[in-house]
């Protein structure tokens, strides 16, 4: 290693020792800003960071292992209005699957004989397509949603199924046409038939009536025949808080399974209150329809506060409660269902007064107030997606 050398010449005494000095504090300089340049930390972009570099998580889908869901309407997305821009907005932050509430029913569909107006739901559809979003279609088959024509249909028993037929397939046929940027059809799925049962007994409705009490099976066979991708599902309420209803539900599945009646998933409607299920109910029931090995569901979900009509306003207290029940679905969802089972949440509505529930203001069923304003309720969900226990 080289030694370097200080030449002082012939100076005096003093003079060569402040020149000597001098040296030594320009070699310290250089020496010091070439380490700060090294070990100065690097400037940050972006927002807040959680201590490690990275970006904090802020919206309902960075919190959730599955998708996130809620419903829309075609007018909706076509609304500038300044409540509409607002919806849409929280929509394309928070969430990354959607259901239309009416839409897509047959009711809004089914004109007359072998007449459908997918207007509505395509539109749906194009906006989900733009937007990156998924599209699980709802409902096929239910018995509060059938247009007045078919209800007065004159024609014959046979008739009257081979329309079902042409409905079913046409409708699936049709929705499984637009596909997303990997090939894949923006509508996903279908509730093919929604409440088939009453209790724990087959409703007596139009179709039971007119193609008798197995045409759910029919109806599943036909809509495979139309598309043998989409995910065809069973969806029903009280599967989670009534274990009856459940194994009632859970017969039928096991029926469709051992006689090869084309079934993906159950969708668990979850209209539930502050208070009802329990946990325990809440986790057996999860983990009894995980069972059957298929998707599971966890849809329409709205968490009601005022059950008992004993409350004027949302307190809160109630409004813990609700945040605390929102956290528990959430959270068991994720900690019972099998990773490859969980098709996703989706919340029944954005704002309260937007709920089916809402009576007028005498009940704050969702994680919105009425300005769009996250209620306590938005933070238990989003704790539960995050995979905090309550």
């Amino acid at each position: 290693m080289c030694k370097s050398k200080i030449y002082t010449h012939d100076y005096p005494m003093n003079t060569q020792m402040k020149i000597i000095k001098a040296i030594v504090l320009l070699i310290l300089s250089i020496t010091l800003i070439h380490c700060s340049s090294e070990e100065m930390p690097k400037p940050s972009f972006g927002g807040p960071s959680d201590g490690d570099g990275t970006p904090s998580k802020q919206y309902l889908t960075e919190f959730a292992a599955f998708p996130v869901g809620n419903i829309v309407s075609a007018s909706k997305l076509a609304s500038n209005s300044e409540d509409n821009l607002k919806f849409k907005e929280i929509l394309l932050n928070d969430y990354n699957s959607i259901t239309a509430e009416n839409d897509m029913k047959m009711a809004n569909i089914f004109r007359g004989p072998d007449n459908y107006d997918w207007s509505d739901g395509d539109a749906i559809v194009a906006y989900a397509k733009a937007n990156g979003l998924r599209v699980h279609g709802h409902a096929l088959v239910w018995h509060s949603s059938i247009p007045g024509w078919l209800t007065n249909y004159a024609g014959t028993d046979e008739e009257f199924s081979k329309l079902i037929e042409n409905y079913i397939k046409q409708t699936v046929a049709h929705f499984a046409e637009e596909k997303d940027s990997l090939g894949n059809s923006v509508v996903a799925s279908w509730d093919v038939l929604n409440e088939y049962f009453d209790g724990t007994s087959v409703r007596s409705s139009l179709f039971s009536q007119r193609m008798g009490a197995d045409f759910h099976k029919k109806l599943f066979q036909w809509a495979r025949e139309a598309n043998s991708d989409v995910k065809l599902f069973y969806n029903d309420y009280n599967v989670i808080g009534i274990s009856s209803k459940r194994s009632a539900i859970l017969s039928m599945v096991s029926d469709f399974q051992s006689n090869n009646i084309p079934i993906d998933g159950i969708g668990a409607q979850v209209h539930i209150n502050y208070q009802w299920p329990t946990i325990t109910d809440i986790q057996n029931g999860f983990q009894e329809i995980a069972n059957t090995g298929l998707l599971i569901h966890s849809s329409e979900l709205d968490i009601t506060v005022n059950p008992n009509d004993d409350i004027s306003e949302l307190t809160a207290e109630r409004a813990i409660s609700q945040s605390v029940q929102f956290q528990r679905l959430a959270f068991y969802y994720g900690e019972i269902v099998p990773k490859n089972q969980q098709f996703g949440i989706t919340v029944w509505g954005f704002r309260d007064q937007d709920s089916w529930i809402y009576e007028g203001g005498t009940d704050w069923p969702l994680l919105y107030d009425n300005n769009f304003e996250p209620k306590p309720a938005y933070d238990g969900f989003r704790n539960g997606l995050d995979g905090q226990a309550p």
